[in-house]
């Protein structure tokens, strides 16, 4: 690790004139390349939501030259007058790879980078937090392997957040349909016939000139779809909103914004804001009509865009955090999202970072205060039914096992 040091890059401004050198360390990065690594998210996203928050951007460097970068923030979080701070990963919304760390100098980089977090942990009382991390993650692989090496001072626990589902893309749509039942390829089927048979159906990916309006349509189509529930959506902070058309414009320019809709007569019904970089699709954020459920949008919409990945030599489809229903339709597969933490060593450290991960559960509820008691009501009651729904799909499935190995068991049963 000699001549390897670690630079930390705390002004907002200084972040923006990395972006050639951030750049170049992506490039050379292809084996873990992601769009939230990326310098326009995470500049894009700092300014919209880094009040508050204390930049901690670190960049491991060899004789001058960038070899590492593991982009943190400093996050406060009070509950009374309880505090904790904690070394975070900015601009996490959907997925965490952590860092950027080229395989050439590989070992050296996370060395010293995971020397600098421990004497963070240990000089200022910080703890480091990492949540949403893909458990195939080359960086979480490295931190594994490298912690025990590096440190006997650090008491480091994982637990799973959520599942990821993802399609890896065959050659041909023919083969990403084939495992779908036959009844619901021959509803999909229905249904479009239906809707171009009763409308002027389209399919339309989004351009700059329309950009802005088409974005408008999106966030009302996607605060009725909740206000249907009596859920105030995402898209009720304006901020949200500003950061969708800032990132949506900086993607558009780099060729990186797949934002597409199914429109019926011109309005649009269903809507995908989703992103392509290193020949994968990341689904991004959905909405959809509510009152034309029966026509099964989302699914038909997910169908023209597997397509369209396909034909466009896409290596995967991934549908991001979340286990609802809708996104095993049409996979079986998915990661596990993890969520790191790691404290100093020390007198009864299971209690201390028990008590951390009972911090961070209270905090989570005190967040939800935004949402009126009604709100929360019907937040429950999606959730039941989501949960029921899939309880229903397991059960039906284990009925046609069933119903499967007692027409085997009866064919091959010996004739008398």
């Amino acid at each position: 690790m000699a001549g390897t040091t670690v630079r930390v890059i705390n002004d907002a401004e200084e972040l923006e004139s990395l972006a050639g050198a951030w750049d170049s360390l992506i490039q050379e990065n292809r084996d873990e390349s992601s769009v939230y690594l990326t310098h326009e998210w995470l500049s894009t996203w700092w300014r919209h939501f880094g009040q508050g928050r204390k930049l901690n951007i670190l960049l491991a460097e060899k004789q001058g030259k960038l070899i590492g970068i593991m982009p943190l923030m400093v996050n406060e979080y009070r509950i009374g007058p309880v505090r904790a701070r904690f070394l975070e990963t900015a601009g996490v919304v959907n997925c965490n790879y952590v860092g950027v760390v080229p395989p050439e100098n590989r070992g050296e980089a996370i060395n010293a980078l995971l020397a600098y977090l421990e004497e963070e942990i240990i000089r200022n009382g910080l703890i480091l937090r990492l949540t949403l991390v893909p458990d195939d993650s080359v960086f979480l692989d490295l931190l594994r392997s490298h912690c025990p090496l590096s440190s006997e001072n650090l008491a480091v626990q994982e637990n799973v957040q959520t599942l990821a589902p993802y399609l890896p893309l065959p050659a041909t749509w023919d083969e990403a349909a084939l495992p779908l039942h036959t009844k619901t390829r021959q509803r999909l089927r229905r249904s479009l016939r239906s809707l171009q048979d009763t409308h002027e159906f389209e399919f339309r990916e989004c351009t700059g000139d329309s950009l802005e309006e088409e974005l408008r349509k999106f966030f009302d189509l996607h605060q009725r779809r909740w206000q249907a529930v009596n859920v105030r959506g995402v898209f009720y902070d304006s901020r949200v909103m500003e950061f969708y058309r800032d990132i949506a414009k900086r993607f558009m320019e780099r060729k990186w914004l797949h934002f597409s809709s199914l429109n019926l007569d011109g309005e649009m019904v269903s809507g995908v804001y989703g992103f392509i970089y290193g020949r994968k699709f990341y689904g991004g954020t959905v909405a959809r009509d509510p009152w034309l459920s029966k026509y099964s949008l989302g699914h038909l919409h997910y169908k023209f865009l597997i397509k369209e990945a396909i034909e466009k030599n896409l290596r995967e489809f991934d549908f991001l955090q979340g286990d609802e229903p809708y996104k095993f339709y049409w996979t079986k597969s998915a990661r596990r999202y993890i969520e790191v933490i790691a404290i100093r060593k020390g007198f009864c450290r299971r209690l201390r970072i028990g008590m951390v991960n009972a911090f961070l559960r209270v905090h989570q509820l005190k967040a939800i205060k935004k949402y009126s008691l009604r709100e929360l009501y019907y937040i429950y009651r999606w959730k039941k039914s989501d949960k029921a729904l899939k309880q229903r799909e397991r059960k039906q499935k284990e009925e046609k096992e069933k119903r499967r190995l007692r027409a085997n068991s009866s064919r091959k049963r010996p004739k008398c």
